[in-house]
C-alpha cells in the first residue's frame, strides 16, 4: 500500500510539471508581425477648371436717403406723415407756418400795383410830351426827361414783379413736398419746432428721413486678390438676413478704392423691391459669379491637422512624405488646394493616425470622380 501510494504521488507531480512546462512555451513563442509595407489608397493631383463664387458681405442699403428739410424757414406747422408712411413724388410732407410769407406776398402784390401806377402814369406823360415835341411846344430837355422817367417806372414795375414771384415762391415752399417715391424712415421733429435751411446757428435743418426703396442695393466687401477680376455686369446671388430664397442682381458699381485697414474693395449690387419687402440696415451676404479657373481639388479626407496647420502624405518613391498645405473649403467634401501641392504628384486617401513621415508604404491607386 505505502508503494501504491508513493507512485500516486510521483505521476501527479510529472503530470503537474508538464503542465506548467507546455504553459510556458506558448508564452514565450514570438508573435507574429505584419511582413512589409503596408497598403494605402493614393490618389494622383491633378488641376481642373473650378468656378468658385466669390463671397462678399455687407449691408442693403436703399437707392437714396434724404434727410428732407425746408426750404422756407420758420416753426413747423404742420408735419402730414409718420414713420413708415410710403409716400409718392410731389406728395406733401409738413408745413412751415405761413402767416410771415402770407404777409409778404400782400405786400409784394401791394408793391406791384404802385409800380403799375406809377408806371402807367409815366406811359400816359410820356404820350402827351412826345405827341407835342413835333409842334416844337416842348423842349429836348423834356423829352428827354419823360422817355427816362418812363424807363425807371417800367424797371420799377418789374423789379416789384420779381420781387412778387419770390415772395410767392417762399410762401409754396411752406409746404415741403416729396421728392421722390419712398418710405419715411425717421421723423425729426414734432410741431413748433424751427427749422432753419441757412445752416447756421445750431439750429435743426431737417425734419424727416426718406429713403427710395423701390430698388435697394446690396453694398458689400470682396477681398483684394479678386480685385482684377471683378468686372461690371457679372451675375450675383444675394442672401440677405431674414430671406430664405436668394437674390438675383450683377455687379453694378466697384469702387476704385481699396480699403486700406481690411484690405477689401466695395461692390454694390441692385436688388428689385416693388413691394418695399427688403428694408435698409439688413445683413446681406452676395456670391459672384467668376469665369472659372484651373485649380486642384481634392476631397476634404486627404487633410489633416487644422486649417492654420494643414498638410497631406505625399508618395515619394514608395514613402509617404508629410507635406503643408493651404487650402479653402469648397464645400463638406472637397478643398480647393492654393499651395504645397501640383499636378501629376500622389496624396493618401483616408491617412491613418499611426501613419509617420517616411514610412514605407504599397499604393492602391484609387479612381477619381467625374
Amino acid at each position: 500500500m505505502l508503494t501504491r501510494g508513493i507512485l500516486s504521488g510521483l505521476l501527479a507531480c510529472a503530470l503537474a510539471l508538464g503542465g506548467c512546462s507546455g504553459g510556458s512555451d506558448e508564452t514565450e513563442a514570438p508573435q507574429a508581425t505584419q511582413s512589409g509595407p503596408r497598403e494605402l489608397q493614393t490618389l494622383v493631383v491633378q488641376t481642373a477648371m473650378l468656378s468658385e463664387p466669390v463671397k462678399a458681405f455687407g449691408t442693403i442699403a436703399a437707392k437714396q436717403t434724404s434727410a428732407i428739410g425746408a426750404f422756407a424757414e420758420g416753426p413747423v406747422e404742420r408735419i402730414y406723415v409718420n414713420v413708415g408712411d410710403r409716400v409718392t413724388q410731389g406728395q406733401p410732407l409738413f408745413r412751415i407756418r405761413q402767416a410771415d410769407y402770407e404777409r409778404n406776398v400782400a405786400e409784394a402784390q401791394a408793391a406791384v400795383d404802385l409800380a403799375t401806377a406809377q408806371a402807367i402814369e409815366a406811359e400816359r406823360r410820356h404820350e402827351r410830351v412826345i405827341a407835342l415835341a413835333p409842334k416844337g411846344f416842348v423842349s429836348k430837355a423834356q423829352v428827354d426827361t419823360v422817355e427816362t422817367q418812363l424807363a425807371v417806372a417800367r424797371a420799377q414795375k418789374a423789379q416789384a414783379l420779381a420781387a412778387l414771384g419770390t415772395a410767392q415762391q417762399a410762401l409754396k415752399d411752406t409746404i415741403t413736398r416729396a421728392p421722390f417715391d419712398g418710405v419715411v424712415t425717421a421723423r425729426l421733429v414734432d410741431e413748433g419746432v424751427f427749422l432753419n435751411n441757412r445752416f447756421a446757428g445750431g439750429n435743426q435743418s431737417a425734419a424727416l428721413q426718406l429713403q427710395e426703396l423701390g430698388t435697394v442695393a446690396a453694398i458689400v466687401n470682396a477681398p483684394q486678390e479678386y480685385v482684377d477680376v471683378l468686372v461690371r455686369g457679372m451675375p450675383a446671388r444675394v442672401y440677405i438676413e431674414g430671406f430664405e430664397e436668394p437674390f438675383e442682381s450683377v455687379v453694378y458699381i466697384i469702387n476704385d478704392r481699396v480699403d486700406p485697414e481690411s484690405r477689401k474693395v466695395e461692390l454694390r449690387l441692385p436688388i428689385a423691391n416693388p413691394n418695399y419687402r427688403i428694408s435698409s440696415g439688413l445683413a446681406a451676404r452676395a456670391e459672384i459669379q467668376i469665369p472659372p479657373e484651373p485649380a486642384i481639388v481634392l476631397p476634404r479626407t486627404t487633410i489633416l491637422g487644422d486649417s492654420s496647420a494643414a498638410y497631406v502624405f505625399v508618395l515619394v518613391n514608395g514613402k509617404a512624405v508629410r507635406r503643408e498645405i493651404r487650402f479653402d473649403s469648397i464645400d463638406l467634401d472637397k478643398v480647393r488646394v492654393r499651395s504645397g501641392l501640383k499636378a501629376g504628384e500622389e496624396v493618401i486617401l483616408n491617412p491613418p493616425a499611426t501613419l509617420r513621415d517616411g514610412e514605407a508604404v504599397k499604393p492602391r491607386r484609387a479612381q477619381r470622380e467625374t
